[in-house]
């Protein structure tokens, strides 16, 4: 079990790793930029800056960031490679590989492993929730990221008896839903052997973090007008700093050209090649962690089955 200060040192380090790698993905960190001391992150964090210090040494044995001495926090210099994630983390590939061949996989097989443990079988997720923007989101993330089949149900689709299971939910490996249906859900879901995974309902952490640093506010732009109170009760004290802008009640070009502004992938989506003003704000997962660990231990259970029975999973 980690103590206190590992784990507020592992959070600071994730929190730091977004940034890093969705500053690289949206143009707004470049490599070799400098990134805040030790010192400035540990009074955001309200930590001591060894802590701080600490996390960035994380980053820096993985490959994101370099510790210069007498110079500062730098982005990793290192070019990018096709194909790749936005920064090679050299250290992270290098304990993944490790991890393979201390339980007897090759290197060179690693790979190919890894592949067929999430693509095996495709898993089918119904996704519901109540805004639009949440919906299109945790569906885009789980078809993405996860490579899950994800259809979107509005919140109507529990509109039956209680005893009952509509015959769209029944075909679906796993549902993933906001904390508010999560009780009438099991109740049905759970005798047919199908798991409920609730799915923190945040518009994008960074923005948050964001909210913290900036003294003015942070757009997000939103298609459906019920994500605002959604924003609104995530960002909590920070609630003031955050200015909803709906697409088709609210002008768009509003923005002030030096704003941080979101745009959630819904509203992208409807916006198409339209500009938006203000300095975007990277994306970063609808799913939070302990949700994306409990969806990933699913799909890699379910095709291991596959891969040990081919014919069952036929």
């Amino acid at each position: 079990m980690q103590s206190a200060p590992r784990r507020r040192r592992a959070e600071i380090a994730e929190v730091m790793r977004r940034r890093v790698l969705g500053g690289i993905t949206t143009g707004t960190l470049r490599r070799n930029d400098r990134l805040p001391s030790a010192r400035e992150l540990a009074v955001e964090f309200d930590v001591d800056p060894r802590l701080v210090l600490a996390a960035y040494r994380v980053l820096a044995r993985e490959g994101l960031v370099e510790i210069r001495r007498r110079s500062g926090i730098y982005v990793a210099g290192s070019p990018p490679v096709p194909g790749g994630p936005p920064i090679v983390a050299d250290g992270w590939v290098v304990d993944v590989l490790f991890a393979g061949i201390e339980r007897g996989v090759a290197a060179p097989r690693l790979g190919e492993w890894l592949r067929r443990c999430v693509t095996t079988r495709r898993l089918r997720a119904a996704v519901i929730a109540l805004a639009a923007d949440q919906l299109e989101g945790i569906c885009g993330e789980l078809r993405d990221t996860f490579g899950v089949d994800a259809v979107p149900f509005a919140p109507t689709v529990l509109d039956t008896a209680p005893s009952t299971v509509p015959q769209e939910l029944a075909a679906a490996d796993f549902i993933v839903t906001e904390r508010e249906y999560a009780e009438a859900l099991r109740a049905r879901m759970t005798p047919l052997g199908k798991r409920v995974i609730v799915a923190s309902i945040r518009a994008d952490l960074d923005v948050y973090w964001d909210l913290m640093r900036r003294t003015h506010p942070v757009y997000v732009v939103v298609t459906d007008p019920r994500t605002e109170q959604l924003l609104q009760e995530a960002a909590g004290r920070y609630a003031e700093r955050v200015k909803a802008v709906v697409i088709g009640r609210d002008d768009v070009q509003r923005i002030p050209p030096d704003a941080p502004v979101y745009v959630t992938r819904s509203a992208r989506q409807r916006l198409g090649s339209t500009p938006v003003p203000g300095a975007q704000i990277a994306g970063a997962r609808s799913i939070d962690a302990t949700s994306a660990l409990e969806i990933l231990r699913l799909i890699v259970s379910t095709n291991l089955k596959a891969m040990r029975n081919p014919t069952a999973s036929a």
